[in-house]
This record gives C-alpha cells, structure tokens and sequence, in this order.
C-alpha cells in the first residue's frame, strides 16, 4: 500500500464503490447475470451519479421519467429493477417509446442497439435538454449520446461523451468518470 499514490487509491476505492452499488439487487429482485439485467442496474445506478438541474422536473416532487427505446423483454427487466425505486426522493416513471416526441419528456432515454435508426432521429431534437442519453457501441457516441454501453471481454462497460453531458446541462460524479472505460471530450456534433 505505500508504493500507491493517493490518486491510485482513491481510484480503486471510487471502482470498488461503483462494484458494489451494480451488484446490490433492487429491493424485492432475485439477481440475474444476463446482460439486460446488468444494462438495467447500470440505468438505476447512473441516476445517482448525475445530476439533473431542477428545472428538468415539473414540480418539485414531480416522477423522475426513463423512457427505453427497446424490446418488450428488456422492458420488462427494466421494470423489475426500477419498480419500488426513487431518484433523489423522486418515484421512477418507466414509459416505452418508440417516438420521437415522447424523448423530450424524460429524464433519462436508453436507445437498445437494435434502435439505431430511432436514435439518429431522436438524438439531435434531445441535444441541449435535460435528458442523459444512454445507448450501445462507439456510434451511439458519434452521434451525440452521452453514455454508451460497450462490450468488451464479455463485459458490459461503458464510455462517456463529456460535451454531450454538458450541453445537456447535466453533472456526472467524478465516481462514475472513474470507472468509465473512456471518457471523450468533444464528441458531438
């Protein structure tokens, strides 16, 4: 431990933070290693390392809104994993939506891999609102999204699009950064 720097450490205590918090099971849920149940954790736990300015809620008490653009399995695994859940104190809305307007609304959208067409659609009228964009592979991120799911070693990672968050409006947890498997800076278009 003395040949570690205070970075390095702070580092593996930030990772192995974020560890545990993606591997506690929502209230009431029976862990599942599939990869829909893991993306789905990964939703619930960026919510509480971003932060939405209070402007982006209707009240002050008003739903924290996800909107998946995705199949009805995945859905429905998102469901199990955000029922009975709150962001900030905010009860958590769940809407599927395959329209473009609908975007606008939420807190938070996750494009599957098999939306691509709806996200190149979407991802330009969501730029400078609110709303973290979470979607899969390197072009989700070329496109303007924010977080993009990334399999690597048979893993679920992700990499960070910076400008989008910020043109968002949004902060992210320098705790969230850190386990990133990259973050960019500048990125959209």
């Amino acid at each position: 431990m003395a040949f570690l720097t205070r970075a390095a450490v702070a580092r593996t205590v930030a990772i192995v933070a974020f560890g545990l918090v993606m591997r506690a099971p929502a209230r009431g849920h029976q862990p599942d290693d599939g990869e829909g149940a893991i993306k789905a954790a990964f939703l619930y736990n960026f919510t509480k390392f971003v932060d939405w300015p209070t402007a982006a809620f209707d009240t002050a008490s008003g739903a924290f809104r996800v909107c998946a653009l995705a199949d009805e399995a995945f859905v429905r695994q998102l469901d199990a994993t955000l029922r009975g859940e709150t962001v900030r104190g905010r009860p958590i809305e769940l809407e599927r939506t395959d329209t473009v307007g609908t975007g606008r609304k939420c807190h938070l959208v996750f494009f599957a891999g098999s939306r691509t067409e709806p996200s190149s659609r979407l991802l330009p009228s969501l730029r400078r609102t609110s709303v973290l964009t979470v979607g899969e592979g390197p072009r989700f991120l070329a496109q303007g999204g924010a977080i993009a799911f990334i399999r690597e070693n048979n893993r679920v990672r992700f990499d960070v699009n910076m400008l989008a968050i910020e043109e968002a409006g949004l902060s992210v947890s320098s705790k969230l950064l850190r386990v990133a498997r990259h973050v960019a800076r500048g990125t959209t278009r």
